[in-house]
């Protein structure tokens, strides 16, 4: 996937496809009795404005301000960043449309969200590897399984190996951990986007399910893995390496 593709996709993917639409909204105070499971609560004003909300944790209303409300065309890279300091935002186009929170990054949008973030990651680990070593080296670092057996092979093993495959390589590439300053748990860190990666891509599996009752940790469960994966882009990104 080129980045003006992925560029295209991932800004078409925003706060509006996740977000509580106004026309769903429970509000104060007579909806909050019948909601326990709900802790912010828009209230209406005469006008059918809203520029309050009551938040049933504090038992306090408050007034909506500028830090909590974004764009409905806010792209979901942002969002998550911005919901590991807070739990929701009011979500306005003119006025406000909608609201958004934590709870809601286990949407479908935003595991589409990841699933493109690593697709583009597993193929620049592919280029990396492909542009620096030869197959034989790579065999060598990863010991990947497609190249077990004693086969005439017909593609490449660039073409054939894993995601784990090239996290393997990365974690015994020298030439990778040197120019960086990296120590072997420094890279390992990066190991658990292969599990990371399995659950986005086949959320249906018992074994690989993320399993984490807190929204709030849930978020931070994501936060972290993009964190990795940006991080992981940037040092591949680096045209100085060399093989060791």
């Amino acid at each position: 996937m080129n980045d003006e593709i992925f560029e295209q996709i991932h800004k078409s993917l925003t706060v509006e496809q996740i977000m509580t639409p106004r026309e769903d909204f429970y509000f104060y105070p007579q909806d909050s009795k019948f909601h326990k499971e709900i802790t912010v609560f828009p209230i209406k004003n005469e006008d059918r404005s809203i520029t309050m909300y009551f938040d049933s944790k504090g038992s306090r209303e408050h007034y909506i301000l500028p830090n909590k409300v974004v764009s409905k065309s806010l792209d979901i890279m942002s969002l998550i960043k911005m919901l590991d300091k807070n739990s929701f935002f009011f979500v306005i186009h003119d006025e406000i449309v909608g609201i958004v929170t934590v709870a809601d990054l286990r949407k479908g949008a935003v595991r589409t969200f990841f699933y493109l973030l690593l697709y583009r990651l597993e193929n620049q680990m592919k280029m990396f590897f492909k542009e620096k070593i030869s197959e034989a080296r790579f065999i060598e670092l990863a010991r990947p399984k497609c190249r077990s057996q004693n086969r005439v092979y017909e593609l490449s093993v660039f073409e054939e190996c894993s995601f784990y495959d090239y996290l393997v390589a990365l974690k015994n590439y020298d030439a990778f951990k040197q120019k960086h300053g990296l120590s072997v748990r420094d890279v390992e860190q990066f190991g658990g986007l292969d599990k990371f990666r399995n659950w986005i891509m086949h959320p249906s599996r018992e074994e690989v399910k993320v399993k984490i009752d807190s929204d709030m940790e849930y978020n931070r469960y994501l936060f972290k893995q993009l964190d990795r994966i940006q991080k992981l882009e940037i040092l591949l990104q680096d045209p100085l390496l060399q093989d060791s």
